[in-house]
């Protein structure tokens, strides 16, 4: 009886592991937003998930302005509002749910990269592949509402 309680073959363990399957499910399919809509996440997550969505949007607004000014300035320019952006990421990364603090500081992680870039006066424009794909790994957690 003790091996089988302790293999975790018993009708209680079985319940909890399919439901916890069909819950990450609607994962897959959950539309591309940070809008928080799922049921797992804490009121704190929720927050931080609303808040990175707006201070997102509205770096990357900035950072489309900025971009026109053109160089040389204007590598400095963008470094800085990259950085800016990363700086207000930061604050949303202080939630109970470890995914979301940790696809928050993805993002940011991936604009303090691009800060330094234009920082170093590119000769040409910078990929942002790694933000984008910080962007969806965080759109993921905030739909997901795994880690509680």
């Amino acid at each position: 009886m003790a091996l089988i309680a302790m293999s975790g073959c018993t009708e209680g363990n079985v319940t909890p592991s399919a439901g916890s399957a069909e819950t990450s499910a609607p994962a897959t399919t959950a539309p591309p937003s940070l809008t928080p809509t799922a049921a797992g996440l804490d009121a704190a997550a929720k927050t931080a998930c609303a808040a990175a969505e707006k201070d997102i949007t509205s770096a990357l607004k900035e950072i489309a302005e900025t971009e026109k000014i053109g160089p040389p300035a204007g590598h400095l320019a963008v470094s800085a509002q990259y950085s800016a952006g990363a700086a207000s990421l930061y604050v949303h990364a202080f939630t109970d749910n470890d995914q979301v603090n940790d696809a928050v500081e993805g993002v940011a992680t991936a604009m303090t990269d691009l800060a330094d870039i234009w920082a170093e006066a590119p000769e040409k424009v910078p990929s942002t592949t790694d933000l984008t794909t910080a962007q969806k790994i965080l759109t993921t957690a905030c739909a997901a509402g795994q880690g509680l």
